[in-house]
């Protein structure tokens, strides 16, 4: 009996541990302004992650596709990576995330931008910036980040 409860103790505690697994090894801008700054300075698209304390799917997206070897990889090479909280009053958790500017505050989570360092899109004519709602696999991820890649070097020349 002992075993068993030690057992399930280790699992959820090493569950609750892996949640901060997709942030490790990388450098997440927590506030869009110094987010902004930095993809200036670097000459690199934002990656923009809108989180919610009362998400369904964000955690998920975190374990699965955000914390995937390759989206790292990619993450590191081609993007400035921004964390940010999308929920309001109570359920803000601003103490560990900036809080979305207004203007891109969207009515449903997980949801990602990819931008320019001034805010221009990089994909999906007729909107400001490319906005993905919802779960998705690492292969499609993979696929948007390299669209958004080659927008941004048709707007900004290729990087050496």
């Amino acid at each position: 009996m002992l075993k068993k409860i030690l057992l399930t103790v280790l699992l959820f505690s090493s569950s609750v541990f892996a949640l901060n697994d997709w942030q490790e090894g990388l450098i997440w801008q927590n506030e869009f302004k110094d987010g902004i700054e930095v993809a200036k300075y670097k000459n690199k698209p934002i990656f923009l992650f809108l989180d919610s304390r009362t998400c369904f799917y964000c955690p998920k997206l975190k374990a699965e596709v955000l914390s995937h070897p390759k989206f790292k990889e990619k993450i590191k090479e081609h993007f400035v990576p921004m964390y940010l909280d999308n929920s309001t009053d109570y359920d803000s958790d601003v103490a560990n995330t900036g809080q979305v500017p207004a203007r891109l505050s969207v009515s449903m989570t997980p949801a990602i931008y990819f931008m320019g360092p001034n805010e221009e899109k990089l994909a999906r004519k007729g909107k400001k910036h490319m906005v993905i709602y919802g779960m998705w696999n690492i292969d499609q991820m993979l696929e948007w980040m390299d669209d958004a890649i080659s927008k941004y070097n048709k707007l900004y020349g290729e990087k050496k």
